[in-house]
């Protein structure tokens, strides 16, 4: 099939698209007052169901998707009990930990925690099992006693010495400088939820799976709030007990869905307020404030409907779909605003249906396929294989169908009520030379134009090679923040805020082995593998020499703070005097209370399993810890350590999880990039059948969103779960005021010549561009007074990639429409 034939079936398209769309434009004229009902109704309904959705910023919304990691992880919490944890730091005013004060504060603290119910149980160094400070039992005795701080059989200064020399003890209940005590609190867990896990990985049956999934989901939810309850109860205690700091995975999302839920609040409110008075600044008619407005909180509340009814959940990426709906739905309002004064201007005795009708028809064509290429951005999202990520995707995707949909319909059935306005706003002498300004330059100096253009791509080119994705938790809050200082002095004092565990799984005995011939071999084998089978005789010497080995590299990485496994034990055991072999490894798994086990050995070794754990936390503050890298260089190193050993090595934890999406981002970046850059380009041919066109179209909007992954790269800006969208969301609605500008470009010029009708499309559609801009910028600098700091630079990068993207469509789109058109 020829271009032109192609260009022809476009053309009957575009028209049968706009005929079946004027019937409904005057349908909607005709009965304005139904058509109100008809979207009242859809109020009512979907504002039912808005008040039902909720955020989740769970480690399951912070993972890839079909990640195989994430279900090690899982049975890795199975097999080895492991909680949601809190880590409490508590430095005493007089510096001395030890002292009567000190231990009779922590004790009152040790009341107020367990008093708390969620909490299961605390653990401090006034009830951590000491072995070293009874004088006057051995250690059989003391093992039945499991002696404590608190106990009058312990020696108080021996006491004091095994704290401070206790492998499991410092860097998790003390700091190295003996200031600051560390206080674990173990959360209660949900027994029915692990079980509604199992069910689902169990059953095979979709809609089986479906309504699990949401029990799941309801439980989670149960769940975490039991788990904020237990957060705002301990920042309660703060206030009692100076000196106290909180710390701990589960704070951090619990935090993230306050400030999630403040951002929420905050960015509908302050940009409400702010966008009404630039509405004002700009028409000088509250009408034309209130409708914008109106409609714009029409269309939130019935898209946030909309995703609850579907069982979506705000993550906390997709937490920013109220500002960016916002914005884009009051840029769809002011286009149509500004067009229906323009025909006013023009036409000031048309009735007020006709000039709605026609600036229906106007628009219809730009908006459509403006919204359009949006929803092509924000569905690009979908290939990132990162779950908030593709989340935001599909929420903004259906919000702003939703809200092209309403705006038309509410515009049109308002208006068509009301008469027409008094006075018609002018262009301010500053905006107005602004704009002749842009339109001159393009026209009189595009070599220098296209120069900029192309320092731009080279600089793009660096700042993509340079580009990175390191992040930490830690600095995902402000320095100011409380919850930054509780992390800081946890990372540096109590052993690193992000766990990490290693697993060292050894071959099973191989059961299909032949039995031996001689009966009395056989019968003592069978004895011998009865005997194996049992848990005590489980620790071996080579299991003890992996420990150690693998203990004694990890405490060589200066990223690694606590460290804890087998060997934990056997350096208290050494420090005892007591030979760390197999026997007495065996000895003390047998004989310890379970209490004392479960601290000692079931955390760290599993003989079920066949595996040892070591259990560390990385010091996520130092800003050299560079966590790809990291993480490859232990795999490699634990690989060569143990290559005689026979043994599975696998590398896990929370770490990992984080690691491994991070990693995803700069692959997602270009997936999201090639899909946007296709399919729009795809649609800019179908608008303006011409393929110079879509070039020049496609090429406005590159050159500015190169600049800012050249600036990302320059200034060493990690890209991040937000920052990652920027490309998308970007083109997504960058390109909106190309194409309007285009559409208004041609039509010019079938009465005007070439630099006329550039200078008449700067005047008129120039201004709408300068609104809708203006608009999104100070929209998305709210996004700055955020306490997380991705939504900071979230909101930073946006803003600047729109004004360098209204300056591109302002300077270098009429450039090179003034260079290559004419030559068509």
């Amino acid at each position: 099939m020829n271009q032109t034939n192609t260009f022809k079936i476009q053309e009957f398209l575009v028209r049968t698209f706009s005929s079946s769309f004027a019937y409904f434009y005057k349908e909607i004229l005709h009965v304005p007052k139904r058509t109100l009902a008809i979207c009242a109704i859809f109020f009512f309904i979907f504002g039912f169901f808005a008040l039902r959705l909720s955020i989740d910023a769970s480690s399951d919304s912070l993972i890839l998707e079909n990640d195989k990691d994430f279900k090690t992880y899982e049975s890795l919490l199975k097999n080895y009990s492991t909680k949601d944890f809190l880590i409490l730091a508590y430095s005493p005013e007089n510096g001395d930990v030890f002292s009567p004060n000190s231990l009779k504060t922590l004790k009152e603290l040790s009341a107020d925690l367990s008093a708390i119910p969620q909490v299961e149980s605390v653990l401090s160094i006034l009830n951590a099992p000491l072995l070293k400070s009874t004088p006057n039992l051995d250690l059989q005795e003391t093992l039945k006693l499991n002696p404590t701080l608190l106990s009058k059989e312990v020696d108080k200064e021996l006491a004091k010495k095994e704290i401070l020399n206790h492998p499991f003890f410092v860097q998790n209940l003390i700091s190295k400088d003996a200031k600051t005590m560390g206080i674990v609190i173990n959360l209660r867990s949900s027994p029915y939820l692990e079980e509604l896990k199992t069910l689902k990985n169990t059953t095979n049956a979709k809609l089986e799976k479906e309504k699990l999934q949401q029990l799941i989901t309801l439980e989670k939810k149960k769940l975490q709030t039991q788990n904020d309850s237990t957060i705002r109860e301990l920042k309660a205690l703060q206030n009692k007990y100076k000196g106290l700091e909180i710390g701990g995975i589960t704070l951090i999302a619990s935090d993230m869905i306050a400030y999630v839920k403040s951002d929420l609040i905050t960015y509908g409110a302050t940009l409400s307020v702010i966008l009404a008075l630039m509405l004002w600044v700009f028409f000088r008619s509250w009408l034309f404030v209130a409708l914008t407005l109106g409609i714009c909180f029409f269309t939130l509340v019935v898209s946030s409907g909309i995703f609850a009814t579907l069982g979506y959940q705000i993550t906390i990426v997709s937490s920013n779909y109220v500002s960016l709906l916002l914005i884009i739905n009051v840029s769809l309002v002011v286009h149509l605003i500004v067009t229906y004064l323009e025909f006013y201007e023009k036409f000031p005795r048309a009735t007020q249906k006709s000039l709605l009708y026609a600036t229906l028809i106007s628009k219809q064509a730009p908006s459509f396929f403006a919204v359009l290429t949006t929803m092509i951005g924000f569905l690009s999202l979908m290939y990132s294989n990162i779950l908030p990520i593709i989340h935001l995707g599909i929420v903004m995707s259906l919000g702003v169908s939703v809200a092209l949909i309403f705006t038309f319909m509410l515009f049109a059935s308002i208006l068509a009520l009301l008469p027409k306005p008094k006075k018609v706003a002018k262009l301010s002498l500053k905006q107005e030379s602004f704009l002749l300004f842009c339109a001159n330059f393009a026209i009189k100096k595009p070599k220098t134009i296209y120069t900029i253009a192309l320092l731009c791509i080279v600089f793009s080119v660096y700042g993509i090679e340079h580009l990175k994705v390191e992040n930490s938790f830690v600095n995902y809050f402000k320095d100011s923040s409380a919850i930054k200082q509780g992390l800081l002095k946890i990372d540096k004092e109590l052993g690193g805020t992000v766990p990490l565990d290693i697993l060292v799984t050894f071959p099973k005995k191989d059961a299909n082995k032949q039995n031996s011939t001689d009966s009395f071999e056989a019968e003592f084998e069978e004895e011998f593998s009865t005997l194996e089978s049992e848990d005590v005789y489980w620790f071996d010497s080579q299991k003890l020499r992996i420990a150690k080995n693998v203990h004694s590299y990890l405490q060589t990485n200066p990223y690694i703070g606590s460290i804890l496994s087998l060997h934990s034990l056997s350096m208290l055991l050494d420090n005892l005097g007591i030979g760390a072999d197999d026997f007495t490894i065996a000895f003390l798994y047998k004989n310890v209370s379970l209490e004392l086990k479960n601290q000692l050995f079931t955390p760290y070794a599993n003989p079920e399993e066949n595996q040892l754990r070591f259990s560390l936390r990385t010091f996520d503050s130092n800003p050299n810890l560079a966590r790809n890298a990291f993480i490859a260089q232990i795999k490699a190193d634990l690989q060569e350590l143990l290559k005689d050993e026979n043994v599975r090595v696998e590398v896990n934890g929370a770490m990992i999880l984080y690691n491994n999406l991070l990693q995803n981002l700069i692959a997602s970046q270009v997936d999201t990039l090639s899909f946007v850059i296709g399919i729009i380009f795809l649609v800019f041919v179908l608008i303006f059948k011409s393929l110079k066109l879509a070039l020049i179209a496609l090429f406005t909007n590159l050159i500015p969103l190169g600049a800012i992954f050249g600036i990302l790269g320059a200034t060493e800006i990690p890209l991040d779960l937000m920052g990652v969208t920027i490309a998308a969301i970007a083109l997504g609605i960058g390109v909106d005021d190309v194409i309007h500008y285009i559409h208004r470009f041609v039509s010019e010029l079938k009465n005007h010549s070439l630099e006329q009708a550039l200078l008449n499309s700067h005047k008129s559609i120039g201004n709408a561009m300068y609104y809708t801009t203006l608009i999104i910028v100070v929209g998305f600098c709210m996004m700055m007074t955020s306490n997380f700091i991705p939504t900071i630079y979230f909101g930073f990068l946006t803003t600047l990639v729109m004004l360098l993207m209204l300056l591109s469509a302002l300077i270098l789109l009429p450039a090179l429409l003034h260079s290559f058109y004419k030559k068509m």
